[in-house]
C-alpha cells in the first residue's frame, strides 16, 4: 500500500471514528430512559477496555523505545477522546433534564 494510499485509509478511520462517536451522542439523547442510557455507558466502557487491551498489546510486542512511546501517545488520545465523548453527553443530558425541568415549572 502506498503512502497515499495508507493516508486515506487512516483519514477514513478518523472519518469513521467520528461517525461512530456521532451516533453513540444521538443515542445517548434520545435515549427514553436511564437503563438505555446505563446500557451506553457499559457498551462504550467496554470500547475503552478493549482499545486499552490493543495497545497495550503493541506496546509490549516491542522493544523498540520510539513504538513504544507513539503506542502511549495514541492510547492517550484515544482515552482523551471518549473523555470528550462523555464530556459531551454528560452537558447534553444536564440541557436535557434542565430543560424538561423548566417545562414542568412553566406548567405548574
Amino acid at each position: 500500500m502506498g503512502s497515499d494510499e495508507t493516508q486515506r485509509a487512516w483519514d477514513r478511520f478518523e472519518a469513521d471514528i467520528k461517525g461512530v462517536a456521532g451516533e453513540l451522542r444521538r443515542h445517548y439523547r434520545t435515549a427514553e430512559d436511564d437503563k438505555t442510557r446505563a446500557e451506553l455507558n457499559r457498551s462504550l466502557e467496554q470500547l475503552r477496555k478493549a482499545a486499552d487491551a490493543v495497545f497495550a498489546s503493541l506496546e509490549t510486542a516491542t522493544r523498540d523505545p520510539e513504538v513504544r512511546a507513539k503506542t502511549k501517545q495514541a492510547t492517550r488520545s484515544f482515552g482523551s477522546a471518549l473523555a470528550e465523548t462523555f464530556r459531551e453527553l454528560g452537558e447534553g443530558l444536564d440541557k436535557a433534564i434542565r430543560k424538561a425541568g423548566a417545562s414542568k415549572d412553566r406548567e405548574s
